[in-house]
């Protein structure tokens, strides 16, 4: 869908879609954004089953209003998928914009996946204090939205054990 578009109408067209409770969007969806609407924290990860480096912005879904342009209506086309279509006057037709897209995918540095080590029994708080100090110790901003869910929900399940 990101590769397809041939007209300028497709050009100015964002493509949201639902990731738990945020909205991502990817590639040329993601440039849009960061060039009209937001200076979003992009990612780009290698996606082994297409054999490419994607890249994309996300945001909570609550903050969909925040970000969407002036005169910009977004329309749900299928469960989870929203479109925005950006307004002539901020995207002129008859401009170039596959070299601005580009040279921004080129700017992005790749995200290694990194081997996140096992957990030894040390990680594993066994009391209340631990568990506080383990949430304590969480950086937020250096963990995606799936990351922050994930940890939630461990903190739960341990939560659970000592009570």
């Amino acid at each position: 869908m990101e590769n397809q578009r041939a007209d300028a109408m497709q050009q100015r067209q964002i493509h949201l879609f639902a990731d738990g409770s945020f909205y991502r969007a990817y590639e040329w969806s993601a440039w849009l954004c960061c060039r009209y609407v937001n200076k979003f924290q992009t990612t780009k990860r290698h996606n082994k089953t297409l054999d490419i480096d994607l890249v994309f912005v996300g945001f909570p879904k609550t903050s969909l209003p925040k970000f969407t342009p002036e005169n910009v209506v977004p329309v749900e086309v299928s469960e989870g998928h929203l479109v925005m279509t950006l307004t002539e006057i901020m995207m002129p037709v008859g401009e170039d914009y596959n070299k601005g897209f580009e040279n921004w995918k080129t700017t992005i540095p790749l995200v290694q996946n990194q081997q996140k080590p096992l957990p030894t029994l040390a990680d594993c708080p066994v009391s209340m204090t631990g568990i506080m100090k383990k949430v304590m110790e969480y950086n937020v901003l250096e963990h995606s939205p799936i990351e922050c869910m994930q940890f939630v929900s461990d903190i739960q399940l341990q939560l659970a054990e000592v009570l």
